[in-house]
């Protein structure tokens, strides 16, 4: 079992949890991820490593509530515990692979949004423990979906908050941005209502199990 430390609420909705989870602190890169699970029957969820800690043996993670799985995640405490903690998996930034002192000469620019600052915290954290400095654009819907922002101050070159988006509407394909916010919308909602009604939850619209 993987006990949580810490657990923090960044903004509506966004989490942060520091997880016990010695192999992984030891091993992982920026750039990686891990695979969380709330128990033998619970959603493998995928999650971006955001920071770790190898002498406490711990391994940060942020995630947003978007459907039941998030959600039960979400009800988890400090002192509860996941039951899978898989990684670290996939590949470390590239960054991690290169010269030290010819990352000096490079101006680095990282650019995130919302729930996306968390996996670019990790690599902007690598580079100035190495001596490397690096600028961060952190941008957001809206001001109150920023998060990190200390964090990443502390260790970004200079730090930019981008009040926008400012586009061209009519370069815009908007039946495609309509057909990408509902591609999820159905099953993750009917997931959602059967969590909320429990027991009461009566599968009447015939697609649930």
């Amino acid at each position: 079992m993987y006990r949580i430390v810490r657990k923090e609420e960044l903004t509506t909705n966004i989490y942060l949890m520091d997880v016990e989870a010695a192999r992984a602190a030891k091993t992982c890169q920026p750039g990686q991820f891990v695979i969380v699970r709330t128990d033998a029957e619970g959603e493998r969820i995928p999650l971006t490593i955001c920071d770790y800690d190898r002498e406490k043996g711990t391994v940060t993670i942020v995630f947003q509530c978007v459907g039941a799985a998030t959600q039960m995640m979400a009800g988890l405490k400090e002192g509860d515990a996941f039951r899978d903690f898989v990684g670290p998996l996939g590949c470390p930034s590239e960054l991690v692979g290169e010269d030290t002192e010819e990352l000096k000469k490079k101006k680095i620019l990282f650019v995130a949004g919302g729930v996306g600052a968390a996996p670019v915290y990790p690599q902007v954290k690598w580079l100035h423990e190495q001596g490397v400095a690096a600028d961060v654009i952190v941008g957001s819907k809206t001001k109150n979906l920023l998060i990190l922002e200390k964090e990443m101050e502390a260790v970004a070159g200079n730090l930019y908050c981008v009040d926008g988006p400012e586009f061209d509407g009519h370069a815009v394909n908007f039946d495609e941005a309509m057909r990408r916010q509902t591609i999820y919308k159905t099953e993750e909602g009917r997931a959602m209502l059967k969590l909320q009604e429990g027991d009461t939850h009566h599968g009447g619209c015939g697609n649930c199990g």
